[in-house]
């Protein structure tokens, strides 16, 4: 009772900030734990989590990871739809809500860090448009069976999860100049998601005329 007590005056005071601030709401749609679909004007504040709702009517909302199941905004400044949802996380044991960067055959999530050098940041529907945006990030890899933190998948996992495609995943590190960071990381894993999906592809029947082909970048 005391955490959702303390969540919901989170929540409200997140709506009187983007008030003041005027901070960009987008439109989108929340799904409760409850099943309710409600539509509306969005802003996530991550470093809280709490999602709050701006509804056609002029009613304010706000939730907590407890509460949603999942959300989706369309993001006006990086021109695509944004998809979060509630997933209990590896190294901290709990529920929260977290960012659904890609899925596929590796689904990718993220989650602000509890750190010193995101402490009085606001992370109002933030998203990291330069390399080192990646830094305020916990970043996570389902590998098909099981979720790890990135480092973890890249330290125990990705060799014997990826060697079907070692020869070229290098070519496609090369040619793109990747290294270790993790916005090289991710290119990577798109990449090897694009691969096992054009695999896919072809194993199964197709129409007559129909074809696909993958174009190395």
């Amino acid at each position: 009772m005391k955490k959702f007590l303390l969540s919901l005056g989170l929540g409200w005071m997140v709506l009187s900030t983007h008030d003041q601030l005027k901070e960009p709401w987008y439109k989108g749609q929340v799904v409760l734990t409850t099943g309710e679909h409600l539509e509306g004007e969005i802003i996530f504040a991550a470093d809280v989590e709490v999602v709050s709702l701006k509804m056609s009517n002029g009613t304010l909302k706000a939730f907590n990871a407890s509460q949603v199941e999942s959300f989706v905004f369309w993001d006006n400044r990086q021109n695509f739809n944004r998809r979060f949802k509630t997933s209990v996380l590896p190294d901290s044991k709990r529920e929260e809500i977290v960012e659904v960067v890609f899925d596929g055959p590796l689904e990718v999530l993220r989650s602000i860090k509890y750190s010193k050098n995101n402490r009085g940041r606001q992370f109002y529907n933030f998203f990291p448009e330069e390399r080192v945006d990646h830094n305020a990030y916990r970043y996570y890899v389902h590998n098909g069976l099981y979720q790890s933190t990135m480092e973890e998948f890249l330290r125990k996992s990705f060799h014997q999860k990826t060697i079907l495609w070692r020869n070229q995943l290098e070519v496609f590190r090369a040619r793109n100049g990747l290294d270790n960071s993790t916005e090289s990381w991710l290119r990577l894993f798109e990449f090897f998601n694009a691969l096992e999906e054009e695999r896919i592809l072809r194993q199964l029947p197709f129409e007559k005329g129909e074809q696909t082909e993958l174009v190395m970048l």
